[in-house]
């Protein structure tokens, strides 16, 4: 009787052991399957936030030509140029 409690309890602990090395196993190959999506998502995150600063450029670039021509079409006499440092001397020459 003793024998066969020893082999049950021997036989459960194999089994006990067995299981935890599938675990294992099984825990390793979702680890890698988790890294590789989190590198996918890392880079998509990447590309995407790319592509916005892109466009809020090319919004920004958009806006500005906008501004230029509305202030090119309201005053286009008055603009003689639009860095007010090379407008220094114009006024004084054209009062000669």
């Amino acid at each position: 009787m003793q024998k066969l409690y020893f082999i049950l309890i021997v036989s459960v602990f194999i089994l006990s052991l067995l299981f935890g090395v599938l675990i294992w196993r099984q825990t390793i190959k979702f680890e890698k399957k988790a890294l590789a999506a989190k590198r996918a998502k890392e880079e998509f995150l990447n590309q995407l936030k790319l592509e916005r600063e892109e466009e809020e450029r090319k919004i920004a670039e958009e806006q500005q030509r906008q501004e230029e021509e509305q202030l090119e079409e309201q005053n286009p006499a008055d603009i003689v140029n639009p860095n007010p440092e090379d407008n220094l001397g114009t006024d004084f020459e054209d009062k000669q």
